[in-house]
């Protein structure tokens, strides 16, 4: 299960979780961070999956230079590693199948013919046709109004399968876990005395 976690200098918070058996380290905007600690949540909560799927959703969770952890155990997770995207609804790269660090990304044929393909691509397929690269959005950065516009707008052609992957992930309605957070909050603030206040097992 992702657990988030304090920056040692206080300057903010990070959210820790398994990705298909490796721990990845997801940076948080202070929008989210405040948002996470403002329901009550500190250093070392659980997390749970959906609400930390929401957050990568809405580009409030996102990936880094050494994100992932090769070993995960010199950084086990703390109540097991439960895997984060156990129903496999995270985008993930045409050519790695990855799903980090991914940018929606329109090639052109360099043809001169005006023909674009769209494609999801993670870092390294992208410096590979860095050279045929006409435009390339982190995925972090979209949502279903921007890539709407993008449709409309020519820049990115319509009938790609890449728009249709994102436009299933955006389907999700993934904002009602904040809901759901609130209420098992809510929950246990009417329970025992001595519940742990950080352990939310919410899927």
């Amino acid at each position: 299960m992702p657990t988030l976690h304090a920056y040692v200098d206080g300057s903010g918070y990070y959210a820790k979780a398994s990705l298909h058996g490796r721990v990845v380290t997801f940076q948080l905007s202070s929008a989210a961070a405040q948002r996470l600690t403002s329901a009550g949540l500190g250093d070392g909560a659980r997390l749970p999956g959906k609400l930390m799927l929401a957050l990568i959703q809405s580009g409030d969770a996102f990936t880094g230079p050494g994100a992932v952890t090769e070993d995960p155990n010199q950084v086990a997770l703390p109540f097991g590693d439960g895997e984060l995207d156990v129903d496999g609804l995270l985008p993930q790269c045409e050519e790695t199948g990855g799903r980090l660090d991914l940018h929606l990304v329109v090639l052109d044929d360099g043809m001169g013919g005006g023909k674009k393909q769209a494609r999801l691509l993670a870092l390294e397929p992208r410096h590979v046709l860095r050279k045929h690269t006409a435009l390339s959005i982190p995925v972090a950065a979209l949502s279903w109004r921007a890539l709407e516009h993008l449709v409309a707008s020519g820049k990115v052609p319509a009938g790609a399968s890449a728009v249709a992957r994102l436009r299933r992930w955006f389907d999700h309605q993934l904002t009602s876990a904040w809901d759901e957070l609130a209420k098992l909050r809510a929950a246990r603030q009417e329970g025992l005395a001595f519940d742990r206040a950080d352990e939310l097992p919410l899927g």
